[in-house]
């Protein structure tokens, strides 16, 4: 049961984490016109996975590794998915 909990929160986490990458970069090559709201984006970005991990390491230790290599995959899934989906659109 602790594997599906770790899971969930994983996928949660990954997808979470891969939007605000995917706003950060958009607005990092955007350039200067895009404001300053940028540096909020990648400041969660960078701190998302890092206090989930610790609230399931310290919440419930079982689902910790299921939740990071699930946090990790979401991420690399969602960015081929983007390539392969941008590719197609032109």
């Amino acid at each position: 049961m602790h594997i599906i909990i770790g899971i969930i929160i994983g996928l949660a986490a990954g997808a979470a984490q891969y939007l605000l990458l995917s706003r950060f970069t958009r607005r990092v090559t955007a350039g200067p016109e895009s404001g300053s709201g940028f540096v909020l984006f990648g400041l969660l970005q960078w701190v998302l996975p890092f206090a989930v991990l610790l609230l399931v390491g310290l919440l419930y230790t079982p689902a910790l590794l299921p939740a990071g290599i699930t946090i990790a995959t979401t991420l690399i899934v969602g960015a081929v998915a983007r390539i392969i989906i941008g590719g197609r659109k032109k």
